[in-house]
């Protein structure tokens, strides 16, 4: 009986421990593309071609997802407090690679990111205009 009784309150104090901290990475800045996760990880469709379904999807409720090319990791938009959008910063963006600046959490192999704030892509120049060359030197 007295082990029956250890070995409830052990499973007791177990279930009534605080869950381990959500490890924080700090501010960083990565160059992520703005995606629509049910897509993404249903299909691993992403990409310009599906923009309007990912404007339908988050005028549907579907919050957005960031998409690191370079890891494939996949960043959940967090927000700092309760009731604000997630998208707020990201919606002009979708399916558009962009260079985001934020807090970066994981836990228990889920990641994602408070965005502080967003750089939007740089047009590539058509033409590019070559360098002048330089004045030779007179004799």
């Amino acid at each position: 009986m007295r082990r029956a009784l250890m070995v409830g309150a052990f499973g007791l104090a177990l279930g009534l421990a605080a869950p381990p901290p959500a490890f924080t990475q700090g501010e960083h800045t990565l160059e992520v593309e703005v995606v629509d996760p049910a897509t993404y990880l249903k299909t691993a469709q992403h990409g310009p071609e599906l923009t309007d379904q990912t404007y339908e999807a988050v005028d549907g409720g579907q919050t957005l997802a960031l998409l690191d090319p370079k890891t494939g990791a996949l960043y959940l938009l967090l927000t700092e407090e309760p009731g604000e959008d997630p998208n707020e910063l990201v919606y002009d963006y979708a399916n558009q690679t962009v260079t985001v600046t934020g807090r970066l959490y994981e836990r228990g192999g889920m990641k994602g990111m408070v965005v502080l704030s967003v750089e939007p892509p740089q047009p590539e120049p058509d033409n590019p205009t070559p360098a002048p060359e330089p004045d030779s030197p007179a004799p």
